[in-house]
C-alpha cells in the first residue's frame, strides 16, 4: 500500500508503489491526506480482514481494538511504543474491498506501508486475490 503520499490525489497502481514481488497484486492506492490512504482491493471482504489479522501477528503488533461486522471492520493496531495504525475495511461489492489506513502519528507511516505489504503477501499466499495483474498480454491478438 502506498503511504508515500503522492500529494496529487491520483490513483496509482500497486505496481508503482509495492515491491516487484507483489506488483501483480490487484490493488489501487489513493493517498488523499498525510497519514491517511485509501486502497481498493479485488478480494473478498472476509479474506482481507483475515489477511490483516494475520499480518498483525507476523509484525508483532498489538490488537488494541477490533470491531468486525458484516460489511465493515475497524482494527486498531499498535507497536510497542503504543503508536497506532487504524484500518477501516469496507465491503464495497462482493469482489471489491476498501481498506483505509490511518497512521495516527507520523512515526508509524512506514510501519503502515509495511503492514499493507504484509497484507498483500498474506492474500497472495492464500490465493485470495480474485484477479492477477501480473505482466501478461492483456488483449490477445486474434489468430
Amino acid at each position: 500500500m502506498a503511504f508515500a503520499g503522492t500529494g496529487s490525489g491520483c490513483a496509482l497502481s500497486a505496481a508503482a508503489i509495492l515491491p516487484a514481488a507483489v506488483g501483480g497484486a490487484p490493488v489501487v492506492v489513493d493517498s488523499f491526506d498525510v497519514g491517511t490512504t485509501d486502497t481498493f482491493w479485488i478480494a473478498r471482504f472476509d479474506d482481507v480482514v483475515e489477511a490483516a489479522l494475520h499480518a498483525r501477528v507476523k509484525l508483532s503488533l498489538k490488537l488494541d481494538d477490533a470491531k468486525v461486522e458484516d460489511d465493515e471492520a475497524v482494527l486498531r493496531f499498535a507497536d510497542r511504543l503504543d503508536e497506532t495504525i487504524i484500518l477501516r475495511i469496507d465491503r464495497r461489492t462482493d469482489t471489491v474491498t476498501r481498506v483505509r489506513f490511518v497512521a495516527v502519528s507520523s512515526d508509524v507511516r512506514g510501519l503502515a506501508r509495511l503492514l499493507g505489504r504484509q497484507i498483500v503477501d498474506e492474500l497472495q499466499q492464500a490465493d485470495a486475490f480474485l484477479v492477477d495483474w501480473a505482466a501478461k498480454e492483456r488483449f490477445p491478438r486474434p489468430q
